[in-house]
């Protein structure tokens, strides 16, 4: 290389490490001077900005950082000049003048300075947006408002700015202005559904607003009766409200128009489940099934018809008469469809039908025999039969038989949660039996189970064997308690609670007081002896705070106003309750889920 070239690339680089240092330095000088400024060291920071401004005009960063420094200082007269040459230039920056006025106190001047950046906005969509945020970046969201607004009419388009004036209105509450704008954006973009549901859920508060939605749009339905998306908004309206009749019927309409095949009503059906209201979901699904057999809704719809009438069954909301009906329902399922893996639901649902409410325990056998010995089962649900068919066995006083039965299942799927679930269900039959030791010893194993609800079936169970011992090594109140226990699983309620009475009147320092007043609540609720329950739970809360039952207590005593006493104030109380004193509780997830929903969070 010639020596020329080598004292050029010598001089070149020192240039480069020069400018790069220079530039180092640069940053560090302005990360300094946020940090004065953001540690209210303004006079500190403002030497830094000025320094920056005075070398580079023209660059709106130095300028604003420099002119927002100014009016901390409240050195008016200086931020003032800087922002009139600017002015010269573009009329943006009267909105930093306007600023300066709202800084002094001159309010009207302030409002003829930004009016007077509106007028002379361009008919340009980015340069409408840019002076909006502006104004919206200085906490000027009324002007951020009317900048968008004046843009609509320069552009002469109705539908401009949009999703941009929706998220000003739903920060602002400005709940009319935001149905409005909603409302006028589904019109040109039904695809924003989704989004228009969660911004109106983010900010509606009270049934007034959702009142002044369904008439809105009922309005809207008449002028444009085809327009689906409207029909749609107004179902979720009612949905939001509970009014899930009035939702059913927009959703019908709502399916006839479009020829749907279904799916929306079945997804809705789902929704109403989960929200107890089952009459309702029970007509969409027979409204399903009159679209007949080859919707492909069909078959699914007339399943969970029939998961639902069991459901309602277990939670003790169905007459004998109607058990006997829902039992022929699924026999002629069973006949239609046959007796194979893929109708198992049936003949397990058929089972409990008849074993525990039709005391029909021989058939329930026969039953779930012959279901476990059909060709090419899943070896999972051949385990799951096999634990109803031992509860069967309890329920006929064939202990050793569901021992069997649970040690096969344990035996098969060692670590597995099915073998979990029945050595759980083989202790407590052990605990049934007055075998308390060894009950006691098998729970001790399962409370490191890998499924939390065993383990935390297992710890309680331990713990209430192990407190009640302490106190009486006979376990004779322990025996009563157990029994009491086994007949509330043999639905038998009335025979449970009189046992439960009389343990507490023989053994009056007994230490399982708050383990009666939960296993009686448990039959209350399912024989729909609601206030009896409560009654019970809030005993349990009151005198009881450090029970191994406190924290379900309170969950199930929150679930009992919200879904049965219609008391959402103390639903919403018993939740916050729970989540305050209980953190390490298993309910915590469901409880503050269940409390955002009751304070109305959009979730």
């Amino acid at each position: 290389m010639c020596k020329p070239f080598k004292i050029l690339s010598t001089v070149l680089l020192l240039l480069a490490c020069f400018n790069y240092a220079k530039s180092q330095n640069s940053v560090n000088d302005m990360e300094l001077a946020r940090q004065f400024y953001n540690n209210g060291e303004y006079d500190k920071s403002l030497a830094i900005y000025q320094k920056f401004y005075q070398h580079n005009t023209e660059n709106d960063f130095y300028f604003e950082a420099y002119f927002n420094t100014l009016l901390k200082l409240k050195n008016y007269s200086e931020a003032e000049k800087i922002v009139t040459k600017r002015l010269k230039i573009n009329s943006k920056y009267g909105i930093n003048l306007g600023q300066l006025y709202l800084e002094k106190g001159e309010v009207d001047k302030a409002d003829k300075t930004f009016d007077d950046v509106l007028n002379k906005m361009p008919k340009d969509e980015f340069a409408i947006s840019g002076i909006a945020n502006s104004f919206y970046s200085t906490g000027n969201y009324d002007y951020a408002i009317k900048c968008f607004l004046t843009g609509r009419k320069l552009l002469k388009d109705e539908y401009a700015f949009s999703f941009e004036l929706i998220n000003l209105y739903r920060f602002k509450k400005q709940k009319a202005e935001l149905t409005d704008e909603v409302l006028n954006t589904l019109v040109y973009q039904p695809s924003f559904l989704a989004n228009a549901k969660n911004n109106l859920a983010r900010t509606y508060e009270r049934d007034e607003d959702y009142a002044t939605l369904k008439s809105l749009l009922l309005k809207k339905i008449q002028k444009d009766p085809q327009n689906t998306t409207f029909i749609n908004l107004l179902a979720w309206a009612y949905l939001q409200q509970k009014q899930y009749d009035l939702a059913l019927v927009q959703l019908i309409a709502l399916d006839k128009r479009t020829q749907d095949d279904g799916a929306s009503l079945y997804n809705f059906a789902n929704i109403l489940i989960e929200n107890n209201a089952y009459a309702t979901a029970e007509k969409a699904y027979q409204y399903i099934l009159t679209k007949g057999q080859n919707t492909p809704y069909y078959i699914a719809s007339k399943v969970a018809m029939l998961q639902l009438k069991n459901q309602q069954v277990i939670d003790g909301t169905y007459s004998q008469q109607q058990i006997e009906q829902l039992s022929t329902d699924y026999e002629l399922l069973l006949k239609e469809y046959g007796e194979n893996p893929q109708t198992i639901f049936a003949i397990r649902a058929l089972a409990n039908l008849k074993a525990f409410y039709g005391t029909k325990t021989q058939e329930a056998t026969l039953l779930l025999e012959k279901a476990i010995s059909l060709p090419n089962i899943n070896p999972d649900i051949a385990a799951q039969l096999k634990l109803d068919l031992a509860t069967i066995y309890i329920l006929n006083n064939q202990p050793w038989d569901a021992a069997l039965l649970y040690g096969q299942v344990e035996k098969n799927f060692k670590d597995h949660p099915i073998g979990q679930e029945a050595k759980f269900k083989n202790a407590k039959l052990s605990f049934y039996n007055g075998d308390f030791s060894w009950a006691k010893a098998q729970l001790d194993v399962l409370k490191a189970s890998t499924s939390q609800l065993i383990a935390n079936d297992a710890l309680d169970l331990s713990l209430l064997i192990q407190d009640d011992l302490a106190v009486d090594s006979t376990g004779n109140a322990l025996k009563m308690y157990a029994k009491a226990d086994l007949l509330q699983l043999k639905n038998k309620p009335s025979e449970a609670i009189k046992t439960l009475d009389s343990l507490t009147a023989l053994y009056p320092q007994s230490s399982l007081f708050d383990d009666v007043l939960m296993l009686k609540s448990n039959i209350y609720i399912k024989q729909q002896q609601y206030q009896t329950a409560q009654n019970n739970l809030s005993t349990i809360v009151k005198n009881y705070p450090n029970s191994i039952w406190a924290d379900d207590a309170l969950f199930k005593l929150a679930v009992l106003e919200e879904e049965n006493l219609q008391d959402l104030n103390a639903a919403k109380k018993y939740y916050q309750q729970l989540m305050n004193q209980y953190p390490g509780s298993l309910y915590l997830i469901e409880a503050r889920k269940r409390f955002r929903n009751l304070r109305g969070d959009a979730l």
